[in-house]
């Protein structure tokens, strides 16, 4: 396993835990010390011509207007017409499809894996920019090569400080309280609310400029309000039987209305601790949460509860000692929940499923949702049951861990 303080340069991860965290931005030079970008931008050229891979085109200044932005997948010409200076390409979530991008995650596991969001990298042309801007999450922004001159700004803004009817939300002017040229290596982290705007360096003498951007999720309000209400209307749909009757309004012993028209003070009031009641008991349980966070929509989804694996197939080259490596696509957390049945606390969550498991399961679990690479002698020493083999080799078997051939580390 790297060793995360190395990401973080002279900066303890205590320190910058306690002091930068969603609090203020950190410059680390030689972040990573002769630091090479695993692709070229003729590759990410090529990336951004495959269906499976989600890319854009920023033109600051020769699209139909300023800072228009084109969706992927992309023609190769389109790569002959751009113009030679001030445009920028994104490609999202490379980490889900090269190595070496899932690979550097690993530098970041001082933070909770489930706030971890994708892998970003952007190539710009001299003078290219995505524009002066705000995030509402934390980014590590990596330099891959080439130079790129970074400024930002604690002001805070309002709607009307962006431009209008863009896609993109660009600041209409923009001065910079901090500045600084990043190169091969250098890193800058900066916490949601900040205003930045990193333009590439025009320098004959320079590499191509590629950025890599490591960001982490924050779902908002709504989204969590959203989650939670979409899982009570599924738990809803689901429920039959005269055991659900409770879930409907009830007034017994009703008093006489002068008014039929009026909804009662009475009535509102027994609406509303309807309500309270189920979000609070679905509060207390911690599936929606951990069902909304691995979620992952564009990604088929198989079930773990797979009749009839085959465990030694599965588990064999493992006992052998040739290593795993968790799927990119798979997104794995685990809860110990003190409300739900205590016969099986653990609710171990997997791309937007769940399943709970006794505290038995938990070395096993641990193991897979902690490690992107989980130790093998580790491993073979948490199956000491038939339940930890076959919940691992169901996992092996629909592809969530996959083993890892040294001679290819594709």
């Amino acid at each position: 396993m790297l060793n995360p303080d190395h990401i973080l340069g002279s900066t303890s991860i205590a320190t910058f835990l306690s002091e930068h965290w969603q609090q203020k931005p950190l410059l680390i030079r030689a972040a990573i010390v002769d630091y090479v970008c695993p692709i070229s931008a003729d590759e990410m050229a090529g990336l951004a011509c495959e269906e499976e891979v989600e890319s854009r085109i920023i033109l600051e200044q020769d699209g139909d207007h300023p800072w228009q932005c084109l969706h992927g997948p992309f023609e190769e010409i389109m790569f002959e017409e751009v113009p030679s200076t001030h445009w920028t390409l994104l490609l999202q979530s490379l980490n889900l499809h090269i190595h070496d991008f899932a690979e550097l995650l690993e530098r970041f596991r001082f933070i909770p894996n489930w706030r971890v969001d994708d892998v970003m990298l952007s190539y710009a042309a001299p003078g290219g920019s995505v524009g002066p801007h705000t995030d509402n999450y934390d980014v590590f922004l990596l330099q891959a090569s080439g130079k790129r001159r970074w400024g930002i700004s604690n002001k805070p803004v309002t709607d009307d400080d962006f431009i209008p009817d863009l896609e993109l939300k660009v600041l209409k002017s923009f001065e910079p309280e901090q500045s600084w040229v990043l190169e091969a290596g250098d890193m800058l982290y900066l916490p949601p609310g900040v205003i930045h705007h990193g333009v590439a360096v025009d320098d004959a003498e320079s590499e191509d400029c590629i950025t890599i951007s490591i960001g982490f999720r924050a779902p908002n309000v709504s989204q969590l309000s959203s989650a939670l209400l979409d899982d009570i209307l599924e738990q809803d749909t689901q429920s039959r039987g005269s055991d659900q009757a409770d879930r409907f309004y009830q007034d017994a012993n009703l008093a006489l209305q002068e008014n039929p028209g009026e909804i009662s003070h009475a009535a509102l009031a027994k609406i509303k601790d309807m309500v309270q009641q189920e979000l609070n008991n679905k509060l207390q349980d911690s599936d929606w949460f951990g069902k909304f966070i691995t979620n992952t929509p564009e990604i088929v989804t198989p079930d773990i509860d797979v009749p009839d694996v085959d465990v030694g197939q599965c588990l064999d080259a493992l006992k052998d000692g040739q290593p795993l490596v968790r799927n990119e696509a798979s997104k794995l957390a685990y809860f110990i929940s003190e409300q739900s049945d205590q016969n099986q606390p653990i609710h171990f969550f997997y791309n937007g499923r769940v399943a709970h498991y006794p505290m038995s399961m938990l070395p096993i679990i641990q193991l897979v949702c902690n490690h992107r690479y989980p130790p093998v002698d580790e491993l073979n020493k948490a199956l000491h049951d038939k339940d930890a083999q076959t919940f691992l080799a169901a996992l092996i078997d629909v592809e969530y861990f996959l083993y890892l051939d040294d001679e290819d580390d594709t």
